[in-house]
């Protein structure tokens, strides 16, 4: 009893710790967006500003940036929708089949995995130049869903699979229709599932930066990430600017996070935990 007061605390400060650790970059973040264009360079350094101004948010908030911003939400909006759509009709057939190809399929899934970015992204490249989509949204979304439909399916199968089956089958009995049963049992108690899934698709292709540069070749079609390198030039970085860029970019995302964070901690506690080895309940 003697000990818990003082583990607590230990435990309490290295919580901190690790948070001023973390959040530290973001916090200079902030102040360098919030100083004049010669005080980041001020010799000692501050870590606030003493005269704190937006002008750099201003100027970053131009055209161009608009512009990024909407595409970045057409991309990212496009790709959620239909990477959960799939995923979700996919994790289904996996957590409710018991063929055994079933099983080596999802093996095949996990494994597309441990592919880096940069070792499918040729590939890919060519496919989009053959079928003339570069320089278009049409290639980032399905770049996008390449890359994230197999983790959606992971996450999805491994929450789908704590649903008891005794639901739908009863609703089958009382003449539910497979569709009927899918949509209206299966898909409101995936909920914190789909949800899970959504933010974690979304701040995937959000901050995604190989794909957008590699098939982007026009301002008009950049997306936020690429479109942040328009601050630094050949002789020198507009680091304020750049700074009140990120904020901005980053800012949704951390948004959507705050608000949808238990349901993301939720879905991927149930994707990572193991399922039944006999298959899902099957009910009384």
């Amino acid at each position: 009893m003697t000990r818990r007061p003082a583990a607590r605390a230990l435990l309490v400060l290295a919580q901190l710790l690790l948070a001023a650790f973390v959040l530290l970059p973001f916090f200079w973040m902030v102040s360098v967006s919030l100083k004049p264009a010669a005080e980041p360079f001020a010799i000692p350094a501050r870590l606030w500003p003493e005269q704190p101004t937006l002008q750099n948010y201003v100027t970053a908030f131009r055209p161009e940036f608009r512009t990024y911003f909407l595409n970045s939400v057409i991309v990212s909006t496009a790709t959620v929708a239909i990477t959960v759509s799939l995923g979700l009709l996919a994790a289904y057939s996996l957590a409710r089949g018991t063929l055994a190809v079933l099983t080596a399929l999802m093996g095949l899934i996990v494994v597309a995995q441990m592919f880096p970015h940069s070792a499918i992204i040729i590939p890919i490249y060519k496919m989009m130049r053959a079928a003339d989509l570069l320089d278009t949204h049409a290639s980032l979304v399905i770049a996008y869903v390449s890359v994230t439909l197999p983790v959606a399916i992971w996450m999805l199968r491994g929450f789908l699979v704590k649903l008891p089956v005794s639901l739908e089958e009863a609703a089958a009995i009382d003449g539910a229709n497979p569709l009927r049963v899918f949509f209206q049992i299966v898909v409101p108690l995936a909920r914190p599932g789909i949800i899970a899934t959504a933010v974690y698709v979304l701040i995937v292709t959000w901050q995604e930066f190989l794909f957008a540069l590699s098939f982007t070749s026009t301002k008009e079609m950049r997306t936020l990430p690429v479109g942040l390198n328009d601050f630094i030039g050949q002789y020198g970085i507009r680091y304020g600017e750049l700074m009140a860029s990120s904020v901005m970019v980053s800012l949704p995302v951390i948004l959507v996070f705050f608000f949808l964070q238990r349901h993301l901690v939720t879905g991927l506690t149930m994707a990572r935990s193991r399922s039944d080895p006999h298959g899902p309940d099957r009910g009384p």
